[in-house]
């Protein structure tokens, strides 16, 4: 044991080496000038400083070669794929057929007789996705987009089985007629509501003149530097004309006195704290979004780096006010699912400030008790809005929220406006409780898929929801309304600047429309999916019955949503962008499209549509083709609804030769409106009945989906309005139409 107790040799260690004994890997002493090898071999030594381990060098630079083995890696399966596909198509000339439009994907399993779903599962999703956009549940517009594509495949099969038989010609037409008579959209809509494509305005027409303010007000001002205090005075009041008035829960008396701080002070953004200069940020960038002034990315940017772990730590009202306009901000400009981190925080904030128990009342005064409980219900709308959205369950549950602290939002200030946009938050708080009782009902709160409820079940709670969304309707205090049409609402003769209930009550009819379509959405897709499946009338049994009266009515509402929306666009675009409803008007135009390609399957199964949902197959085609026209319009620059409508088209293409081969009825001449020459949009018409059986296939469905969800390119950005802003794809949401 004596070694242990022996005491360890000491030997010196030089803290840096001279570039001899380092090449030779000798000991060195570390004597300056001349170490004590150097000395004694009479060689030069010299001491060099490197700072920097090159070890470090090494590991930098193994981690560069994986990335580039990974991206060579990557490109020879793109490569590869792409010489699959060319031999396909080279092999489906030769043989004097069409190659099918699902990829190489498709050309896998082009001669593999199995289902959709089975496809999909061996394969079709080889090709890794840019990013995954998650898991989305029964509600959201994947899931009916999903379902339209089982019902579609059904339909396809059924007339692959099929005898060949007449094609469709309505009457008085001949056999060699080219096509039935045009259907004007006038059969659809009203005149009013119907936009001249002439004046329609493109998709980069906004974006290509933000671009143009962004590139020359950038070069003058720093890009998240705080404004001169006139544009910041200017900036802040706008905010609270505009977004500020339809989201009103940010305390604007708070906000003037930040505002004031900052610019009394002389020491900009310094002058307070992270969680006021967030709240500041987001207010700049949700006032640029309205404006083609200059980017708002710089201040986006900036709040986002200022609401980190240290500022979340401690609870504030203003990191609250800061993450619900953050929210709103990602949604609007297409970044929906980035939404939900901002939407957490915000809800253990709330619980932490304990703003959602009516004793955290108690001791405060008036005004904390307005704003705090505004606070409150505003983020349980955002939970009820990206529930229903975003399809995934609440963070909030129902029994959390008690409505009796509606009560304490008594404005301080009792004119005759804040009033009104307090019953306006009211009635917002009553729609967005429906709503969320709808994914609870309807969807099992987005964790059982809907499937599970049977026929009787999806009726009659229908009935019960539509019932609760009536109730609410007639309850609307004056003089805030529900609009009905287009019409009502005398969006062409209302001024731009147009009183603060007409705001409100076209915002109220907005909640409205998206109500009604969550409620019947289930019931449709699923007498969808029952009446292709099985091939039989549509219009046979009681459930069947009952369900087709209800959606009869939903079909109407469908109607009245475009036109709507449509004069929104024609004669107050900016209305979407300053009052923070694009994204929900955007979403609520995709299930919209979904959910008219729906009808029109269904009304090819009905022995008179017209008697039944009130209109013919051919018409309710035409509101689809419409409905498509302006998906295309009001979704401007978003990828996905750009995605959504092509996916859509193709299908449309697809199935038209298919649902009029064979039609029981068809409207006669006389029964159509006179046409619209600058709106007409003519049906075509196959000349042999099985022409497209063989290029239909179910390789086409799957590559559909599979463009819809997940295979996002470079390509899907060109003509967006994305070149030249500094953005690049990773900026954006993948699954941004949702």
């Amino acid at each position: 044991m004596d070694h242990i107790s022996r005491p360890l040799t000491k030997r010196p260690r030089a803290p840096l080496a001279c570039n001899a004994c380092r090449q030779t890997k000798s000991k060195c002493n570390g004597d300056r000038p001349t170490c004590e090898r150097c000395a004694k071999n009479s060689t030069e030594c010299i001491y060099t400083s490197s700072g920097r381990d090159k070890r470090m060098d090494r590991q930098e630079e193994r981690k560069i070669n994986m990335a580039l083995r990974s991206r060579i890696k990557d490109l020879e399966t793109r490569l590869a794929a792409a010489e699959l596909e060319g031999a396909a198509r080279k092999k489906a000339e030769a043989e004097g057929t069409t190659p099918s439009e699902g990829g190489w994907g498709a050309a896998q399993t082009q001669s593999t007789p199995e289902s959709t779903a089975d496809v999909i599962a061996t394969g079709v999703f080889d090709r890794t996705p840019i990013r995954d956009i998650g898991y989305f549940g029964p509600s959201s517009n994947h899931a009916f987009f999903w379902s339209l594509s089982t019902s579609i495949d059904n339909v396809r099969q059924r007339s692959r089985d099929a005898p060949p038989t007449q094609p469709f010609q309505p009457h008085g037409t001949s056999p060699q007629a080219p096509a039935p008579p045009t259907v004007s959209i006038e059969s659809v809509l009203t005149p009013s509501s119907t936009p001249s494509r002439a004046t329609r305005p493109t998709a980069n027409q906004h974006a290509i003149a933000r671009l143009a303010a962004a590139t020359t007000e950038g070069a003058r001002e720093a890009d998240d530097a705080f404004p001169p205090r006139e544009k910041a005075r200017s900036w802040t009041s706008r905010f609270f004309k505009t977004i500020g008035t339809a989201l009103p829960y940010v305390g604007e008396v708070e906000v003037w006195r930040n505002l004031a701080q900052v610019i009394d002070g002389g020491l900009a953004w310094s002058a307070v704290d992270a969680a006021a200069q967030a709240l500041m940020s987001i207010v700049f960038a949700q006032v640029l979004h309205t404006l083609d002034d200059r980017s708002p990315e710089p201040f986006y940017r900036r709040t986002l780096a200022l609401l980190d772990d240290k500022t979340l730590h401690v609870p504030t009202v203003d990191s609250l006010q800061a993450l619900l306009l953050l929210a709103s901000f990602q949604q609007n400009t297409q970044r929906s699912m980035e939404s939900w981190a901002p939407h957490y925080l915000s809800v253990r904030i709330s619980y932490q400030l304990g703003i959602h128990a009516p004793a955290s009342y108690e001791a405060l005064c008036p005004r904390d008790r307005e704003l705090r409980s505004q606070l409150w219900f505003a983020v349980v709308n955002q939970d009820r809005i990206l529930t229903a959205g975003l399809a995934r369950p609440s963070l909030i549950p129902e029994q959390h929220v008690r409505m009796e602290l509606m009560e304490l939002m008594t404005p301080s200030r009792q004119g005759n406006d804040d009033l009104l946009k307090i019953n306006y938050f009211r009635q917002a708080i009553l729609v967005h409780q429906v709503l969320g009782l709808t994914v609870d009902y309807m969807y099992s709160s987005n964790i059982n898929s809907s499937s599970r409820l049977n026929l009787g079940q999806i009726v009659s709670k229908t009935v019960d929801l539509t019932s609760r969304l009536e109730q609410w309707n007639a309850d609307v205090p004056q003089p805030l309304v529900v609009f009905c049409t287009a019409g009502a609402a005398n969006l062409d003769s209302m001024p731009t600047d147009s009183s603060l209930w007409e705001r409100f009550s076209l915002l109220l009819t907005f909640f409205h429309f998206r109500a009604k379509m969550l409620i019947h959405g289930s019931l449709l897709m699923r007498l969808l999916e029952r009446v292709t499946a099985s091939g039989e009338e549509a219009s046979a049994g009681v459930l069947q019955d009952a369900g087709l009266s209800l959606l009869s009515n939903y079909l109407a509402v469908l109607r009245q949503w475009l036109q709507l929306i449509n004069g929104v666009l024609k004669h107050r675009r900016h209305f979407l962008r300053c009052n923070a409803v694009w994204w929900t008007s955007n979403y609520m135009m995709v299930s919209t499209c979904i959910h008219s390609f729906a009808f029109w399957l269904l009304s090819a199964n009905l022995a008179s549509s017209m008697s039944v949902l009130g209109m013919h197959c051919i018409d309710i085609e035409t509101l689809l083709t419409y409905s498509l026209d302006t998906l295309r319009t009001l979704g401007g620059t978003s990828v996905m609804s750009r995605k959504a409508h092509r996916c859509l088209q193709v299908y449309l293409q697809r199935l038209k030769p298919i649902i009029y081969v064979g039609e029981k009825q068809s409207p006669s001449q006389g029964s159509l409106p006179p046409t619209a020459p600058d709106m007409e949009w003519t049906t075509q018409t196959p000349v042999m009945g099985d022409v497209m059986q063989h290029e239909f296939s179910t390789e086409i469905i799957a590559s559909c989906i599979d463009d819809m969800f997940g295979s996002l390119n470079p390509n899907d950005f060109i003509n967006t309005g994305f070149v030249g802003l500094g953005l690049g794809i990773s900026d954006f949401d993948a699954s941004g139409f949702i």
